[in-house]
């Protein structure tokens, strides 16, 4: 009995249009490889994207038993989400803390220019050492997802917003 991958409608693509499938596999990785979205959902390095979810069973957060590395056994279910959260119809809300010599507005610029979303920056705050600003990115969920990737590779946090958050 092979394991059950389950996702939400937000990445129902990822296994072209369906919310379900079943894999072989012993590991989260293995899993992962097998349906062929390992390199989509982890990053240069082989970690998960910090905007992934991944859960076994009763909603076990893989990252705290083994990660990637945790173990699968026949029958199990494996649930993939996205953690991006901030809005429905391609809207995503961010904090991003960031160093205070990062210069944020030419990263915002050359996002916006390489994919097509529209950004709008928030509420700021800046302190001697670190800058905190609210970004709402608008486009395609891949675009939206592209962009947090570029954020987090030049060293910003990018935290999503809560779902329940009132501007």
């Amino acid at each position: 009995m092979p394991v059950t991958v389950r996702t939400g409608a937000a990445l129902k693509k990822l296994f072209d249009g369906k919310q379900e499938l079943e894999s072989e596999g012993g590991t989260i990785k293995q899993i992962l490889e097998n349906i062929g979205v390992h390199d989509r959902l982890c990053d240069d390095t082989g970690k998960l994207r910090r905007h992934f979810n991944i859960h076994i069973n009763d909603n076990e957060d893989i990252r705290l038993i083994d990660g990637l590395d945790t173990p699968v056994k026949d029958g199990d279910i494996v649930t993939i989400l996205s953690a991006i959260a901030g809005g429905t119809g391609g809207i995503s809300r961010f904090w991003l803390t960031f160093p205070k010599d990062i210069d944020i507005k030419p990263l915002i610029l050359e996002i916006v220019q390489n994919f097509a979303v529209d950004a709008n920056l928030g509420k700021t705050s800046f302190s001697k050492d670190i800058g905190l600003i609210g970004l709402k990115l608008s486009g395609e969920e891949e675009d939206i997802r592209k962009n947090v990737d570029i954020l987090a590779d030049k060293g910003i946090s990018v935290e999503p917003v809560e779902l329940d958050v009132i501007e």
